[in-house]
């Protein structure tokens, strides 16, 4: 369980915290592409893990020799980047869970794919038991390296739906959504979307902090908005403690638009030399689960 309340630093940072979640801004305050406080809060329901039936459960192929094979069989994916030159499999006795986990390196001086030196990885999973799902679940831990340099922040897995848009692209409704998690200075966690008129947004920056040489789960929920409604939901907990819940989302504005799986997207950034990972690192990644509704 991560301590938000170890030392005066992080107490002062979780009443701030508290602050920009309960306290709406003056009417005609807020810009474009910022989120209404009033739509934050916590998770009043428990973790999506224990409502909703275990559908679909990936691990790395013990069989399948280098990384990029053991993802590609393990997940049944085709889609990737970084997975032959930045990942490596872990046994299930070198990660400590007792099961497989992927090592994803994030070089000196390395941020984003786009950068000069990319580091980190990415690669799509899209189970079929999810096909037209409305709502769903995921579930995976992260363990970044003892003493781990976080800098300015990076990117860490979600759901997504449709292309994924991302690295700028526009959602509008039609062409799908993605939902990543961050790190950022420090360690502080936030959600990061892209849904309509929320491009690259941070939301719940601080709700929780991920420590170094720790096992974390983390645990996503989505619920999808009716189309011409804007009462989408996200919520995240953190080993099993709710800690951020986003209302008022508009993920789609066609039915046909539906949550399609797994973006496994991790790096440094941003892009640029204030984003890059100031020496060699790395971050371990396991136990990925999908949850979902009966159809």
């Amino acid at each position: 369980m991560v301590d938000m309340t170890r030392g005066a630093g992080r107490r002062h940072r979780y009443a701030a915290i508290l602050v920009a979640l309960c306290t709406a801004p003056p009417a005609g305050a807020l810009a474009a592409d910022e989120i209404d406080p009033e739509t934050l809060g916590v998770p009043s329901v428990s973790a999506c893990s224990e409502r909703y039936p275990l559908v679909t459960a990936w691990q790395p192929a013990s069989d399948a020799g280098k990384a990029h094979a053991a993802i590609r069989k393990g997940f049944d994916t085709k889609r990737h980047w970084g997975t032959d030159t930045n990942v490596e499999v872990l046994t299930a006795s070198a990660s400590d869970l007792g099961k497989p986990a992927l090592r994803v390196r994030y070089p000196e001086g390395s941020s984003s794919p786009s950068d000069k030196r990319g580091g980190g990885a990415g690669f799509y999973a899209s189970p079929a038991a999810l096909h037209g799902a409305e709502s769903a679940c995921l579930q995976y831990r992260v363990r970044f390296e003892s003493g781990f340099d976080f800098v300015r922040g990076g990117k860490l897995p979600g759901l997504y739906g449709g292309k994924a848009p991302s690295g700028g692209e526009t959602a509008n409704g039609k062409n799908g959504f993605s939902m990543r998690l961050m790190w950022r200075e420090d360690g502080q966690g936030e959600l990061y979307e892209y849904v309509v008129d929320h491009e690259g947004t941070s939301v719940g920056r601080g709700a929780w902090t991920f420590p170094s040489g720790e096992w974390v789960t983390v645990e996503q929920e989505l619920l999808l908005n009716d189309p011409g409604e804007a009462n989408g939901v996200a919520r995240l907990w953190i080993d099993g403690r709710p800690v951020l819940e986003q209302r008022g989302i508009v993920y789609r504005t066609t039915p046909e638009l539906t949550i399609d799986g797994l973006m496994f997207s991790t790096f440094f950034g941003g892009t640029g030399k204030g984003w890059r990972s100031p020496r060699d690192q790395h971050a371990d990644f396991a136990d990925f689960r999908i949850f979902a509704p009966a159809p």
